[in-house]
């Protein structure tokens, strides 16, 4: 027997390296969607706990800050207000901030040789994520899935595919359609150079989601999955004492700003009654 020879032998190394190598990735994929898929359930869990309160925070900071603005408006005309005309100075000055900038993005758009139109809602990003969403899901569909466990992977990444869909969210399901996206499929190259091209792109696919893996594990979310049930509850606990202070002096400054803004009607309706 002829020993092979020395092309053939390191074409079959490469094929056993390309095999490693994509095993690798597909694992290092799978525990990007179940990293995913965990920090979306805490996430919920956690909104569903301090979301109250943080729309409660908001409602009373806008609140406060129309209470301000009002008042200015108070001292810069030196006499009361009625609030019909209140209500009129807001209206006008919301117009006029909104036409700023629609003619800002208008004129950022032209330098960029980018249409005005396209920065408005016109049903072109609707179309873009559709598109998105349909090439993911020709991927990863659960009915293509070879057996049970395969199966499950692919219903995790269709439950974060449909959740960046109805959130609008684009950027997020390139990057799914980016880490997820295989070669096309058919036999593999027999010629040496493609085989260590197919391993090169195999190295860059695998650097890529192993820095979005550990990007997703150092954030919030991510470091108290790794805690542990009674850390998210404490955690849970600080964030509800801190959000319940920052309530109470959100509730603190609009009783402020609303007495200084009845304060400064009476002081401007006085001449007026005498």
């Amino acid at each position: 027997m002829l020993p092979a020879r020395v092309d053939e032998l390191e074409r079959i190394q490469l094929e056993l390296e390309l095999v490693r190598r994509e095993q690798a990735t597909e694992q290092l994929r799978h525990l990007l969607a179940e990293e995913e898929s965990a920090q979306q359930s805490l996430s919920r869990r956690i909104e569903e706990r301090l979301g109250p309160r943080r729309r409660e925070i908001e409602r009373l900071r806008l609140e406060i800050e129309r209470l301000e603005q009002r008042l200015e408006r108070l001292s810069f005309f030196g006499r009361t207000l009625t609030d019909e005309e209140l209500d009129q100075e807001e209206e006008a000055a919301r117009a006029e901030e909104a036409a700023f900038w629609a003619e800002w993005r208008s004129q950022r758009a032209e330098r960029r040789g980018v249409r005005a139109e396209m920065i408005r809602s016109n049903g072109h990003d609707d179309i873009i994520l559709r598109q998105i969403y349909r090439a993911l899901a020709r991927i990863v569909h659960p009915d293509l899935a070879h057996n049970q466990h395969d199966r499950a992977q692919r219903e995790k990444l269709m439950r974060l595919a449909n959740s960046a869909r109805e959130a609008g969210d684009i950027d997020q399901l390139r990057r799914l359609l980016a880490i997820w996206s295989r070669p096309e499929e058919g036999e593999r190259p027999l010629d040496i150079d493609a085989l260590r091209a197919r391993i090169a792109q195999c190295r860059v696919e695998y650097a890529e989601i192993r820095r979005q893996l550990s990007q997703l594990r150092q954030t919030v979310v991510g470091r108290l999955l790794r805690m542990g049930e009674r850390d998210i509850n404490q955690y849970i606990r600080a964030e509800e004492v801190r959000l319940g202070r920052e309530l109470a002096m959100q509730r603190l400054r609009r009783r402020r700003a609303l007495r200084l803004f009845e304060e400064r009607k009476r002081s401007l309706s006085v001449p007026a009654s005498e």
